[in-house]
């Protein structure tokens, strides 16, 4: 466990994002509006649609590790625009550049983490362990947002580029660790590879054919897909809701430290809604939940409120992690495992990217339009796409 204890530590330095309580409004001077905003959230996205197959390729050939290392230096990269970026163009390079990192990182890390328990004859620790790591990230996003929120209290520039000055120190640190971890035989490093690699395009093939031929994992994707309860939205659209509720400036990073640790709480803790709901009812309650409380701030604006139901909705968000991240790899075959899962994610990031700037579209006439809409399509989705025990259970 001691590798993924290292990986834990280096994920919450990197997650130290000390801008997020007012990047938003750091856009707003720079002149964007928020239908350029979730433009750029969608260029993320479409580096992480272009490279999220190949990247997770990688993870399968050459091991996980050097696959979340290539992800960890290209994340540094991204940020040096932001210190030279006075319009759409450079901002767009970086969160392409972001985009790439994250393809490299996201099948490889589950795919790592799952391997080092399935190597230790703890693969039912999944959904704990899973929780643990988004928790490190969630509590990440808690101490920078507090952090973030004091010392840029005054909204002025000066006050953001302080903030991405420590975000990439906070970037160096993490990398640093992550150097440190060892990846074990069961997953396929350099020397250690317990059986010579098969040809990528091979891997990707079959993972494919998984996936659209396997009815159990189908399901499992189009419902967790179209439930998605859009979190880095929230964590965007939050700032002018809490302008037009008028919640004081001071409350903007106590909030998301709160909603944060909240957050670490409900992944830590997912494992439990399985055990106490069973998997019918438990998939349906994290995924429903989101879908109420974007209803709720469409109806209430108010400086109390607000806050709570904020806090409330990221918590329902993260929540639904580490489920859905079990199920997902009862079903993969461990040797192209990060490539299926990467091409989940593929399916994921298409789907967000279409969705975002329609949501800004929205947002931009009326908030209340945005929030609805983001609603109704989960309740259709939970509707259409419900799964049951039988979906979930699949020993490899």
């Amino acid at each position: 466990m001691k590798n993924i204890h290292r990986l834990i530590v280096a994920q919450f330095l990197s997650s130290l994002h000390f801008a997020v309580p007012i990047q938003t409004f750091f856009f707003f001077a720079k002149g964007l509006s928020f239908m350029e905003i979730m433009l750029l959230e969608s260029i993320l996205l479409l580096g992480i649609l272009l490279f999220e197959v190949p990247t997770g390729m990688v993870g399968d050939k050459i091991g996980r590790k050097w696959s979340m290392i290539c992800g960890s230096a290209i994340g540094l990269l991204g940020w040096i625009p932001w210190f030279l970026a006075d319009g759409f163009t450079l901002f767009g390079l970086s969160f392409f550049l972001l985009g790439i990192a994250i393809a490299f990182q996201s099948g490889s890390v589950q795919a790592f983490i799952y391997d080092e328990l399935r190597a230790k004859g703890k693969r039912s620790d999944m959904q704990r362990v899973m929780g643990l790591y988004g928790g490190s990230i969630t509590l990440g996003t808690a101490v920078a947002a507090l952090v973030g929120g004091y010392l840029a209290a005054t909204h002025s520039l000066d006050a953001f580029y302080l903030l991405y000055q420590l975000i990439v120190i906070a970037q160096v640190t993490g990398f640093t660790v992550l150097l440190t971890v060892r990846e074990s035989r069961s997953t396929v490093e350099g020397d250690a590879k317990a059986h010579q690699p098969e040809p990528s395009l091979t891997l990707f093939r079959d993972g494919l054919r998984r996936l659209v031929s396997h009815r159990k994992l189908r399901r499992i994707l189009l419902f967790s897909l179209f439930t998605m309860p859009f979190p880095f939205v929230l964590l965007a659209i939050f700032q002018p809701y809490f302008q037009e509720a008028s919640v004081a400036p001071m409350w903007y990073g106590t909030a998301v430290f709160l909603a944060s640790l909240l957050s670490m709480s409900a992944k830590v803790f997912a494992y439990n809604v399985e055990k106490y709901f069973g998997v019918a009812k438990g998939a349906l309650f994290v995924a429903i939940l989101p879908a109420f409380f974007w209803c709720a701030m469409a109806m209430i604006f108010h400086p109390v409120f607000s806050i709570l139901l904020y806090i409330v909705n990221s918590a329902s968000s993260a929540v639904r992690e580490p489920i859905f991240s079990d199920y997902f790899n009862r079903h993969i075959k461990q040797r192209n495992r990060a490539t299926v899962l990467s091409t989940i994610s593929l399916a994921s990031s298409l789907y967000a990217l279409i969705m975002r700037p329609i949501i800004g579209v929205l947002a931009d006439r009326d908030l209340r339009y945005g929030f609805v809409f983001i609603a109704g399509i989960i309740l259709v989705a939970t509707a259409l796409f419900r799964i049951t025990e039988d979906d979930v259970r699949a020993p490899l």
